[in-house]
Formats: C-alpha cells, structure tokens, sequence
C-alpha cells in the first residue's frame, strides 16, 4: 500500500477502528465546531486544499460534519459524540427528493483505490432483504458499518446546527478509514444513481478494479 493510500481525513468516532483523523480533517438515520483542526497538507503528502477544491470544481459542497446517536428519535434526545469529519456532499439539482451522495476527500481525490471508492465501482448486489435497513446490511456485507450502536434509535452525520432526521447522512465506514454514503453504494449497486455518478468524477479511474469485494458476489 502506498503512503498516498495510508494517508486518512478523518476523526476519531464511535469508537471505530480505523476511523482516521482528518487533521483538516450510520445506521438509519459535541458540538460540531469543538475541536477541528484544519491542515493545507495532511500527513503523508495529501493535499488536502486541493481535494476540497476539486469537490466544488466537481460541483459538489465540502461539508463538516459531527456524529450523532439517537438521530430516529426526537432531536432533544439526540447524542453528539466527539467524531467529526470532512466529506464532498453531490446532491441532485432540480428534484424534489434532492437525492445525495456524500464521499470522503481521499476518496474522491486519490489516484489509488480506497475501500470506499472500490465498493462503490464494484456494484456489489446488495444481500436478500431481510426487514431490516438494506443500506446497512449492504455495508455490513461489503465488511463496513454504518450501524451506531446495537439499538433501533439510529444514528448517522450532521451538520451544526441541524435539528431535524432529515439533514442526517449515513456513512459506510470502512476499516481504511474510507466511507461513503450507504445508501450511494445500494442504489447504485441496483442502476440508480444518488446524487451523481462518482465513477468519472473519482479520479481514481482503474482499467480493472482490484478484486476487493470478488468474494461477496453471489
């Protein structure tokens, strides 16, 4: 593994393994501005400056966000845990729904493969429905999570000041420290794309994509 690809945007969250910190820089769905440094150069040579102006020249929006548990229940009961990370937020102009799609810088700037961004191409079908939340069975099976705790309260990503479930993200974390909305990977796993189709705008662009996820595919 590169030392490009070892490089993390990230911040320690939710007690996650791997969930690395972005020195700049859940399921179903403190304070957001404690505590975040900002670095033009992450270690290890990532620049982050660029990777965050290459996400608004792709038309997307640099979001910071914070980690909440509780997020199905009701927002006076939410739980701000200390994690907050950088992400390039893609969202669908023009539509009602304003579908999105959100994607760790690294990910989305990188020349090399990430978990996330392998996941995403490699269009995984998702496992048989269950009833429980299909995104976060998929991200489970593609060995991520996006599940906040064992409880049906929920959880997921939020900007400060949100108040309502709505603004919540899900996030497939992956143990590279790499995520990707959850619900991105089912849809377009499935033909439909959230947001925007990341695959021309990552620049990592594979004439084959390494075999990550070859042995989830029924």
């Amino acid at each position: 593994m590169s030392g490009l690809q070892r490089t993390r945007l990230t911040v320690v969250a939710l007690g996650m393994a791997g969930l690395l910190a972005l020195t700049a820089c859940g399921s179903d769905s403190n304070d957001a501005a404690a505590g975040t440094t900002t670095t033009a150069t992450a270690s290890g040579g990532f620049d982050v400056t660029a990777a965050r102006q290459y996400c608004t020249d792709n038309k997307g929006v640099v979001q910071t966000r914070s980690a909440v548990w509780g997020t199905n229940n009701d927002p006076s009961t939410w739980v701000h845990l200390p994690g907050m990370t950088e992400m390039c937020m893609f969202q669908t102009l023009n539509d009602d729904a304003k579908s999105k799609i959100v994607v760790d810088l690294v990910s989305l700037y990188s020349n090399g493969p990430t978990l996330a961004s392998v996941a995403y191409l490699s269009k995984v079908p998702p496992p048989p429905f269950t009833g429980a939340n299909p995104a976060t069975a998929d991200c489970a099976a593609l060995n991520g999570s996006s599940q906040f705790g064992n409880t049906v309260a929920g959880g997921g990503w939020i900007e400060q000041g949100a108040t309502s479930s709505d603004d919540v993200v899900n996030l497939c974390v992956f143990p590279d420290g790499s995520f990707i909305d959850d619900w991105g990977i089912t849809y377009y796993a499935g033909g439909v794309v959230r947001g925007i189709d990341l695959k021309p705008v990552f620049r990592y662009q594979p004439a084959t994509l390494p075999p990550m996820f070859q042995a989830t595919k029924k």
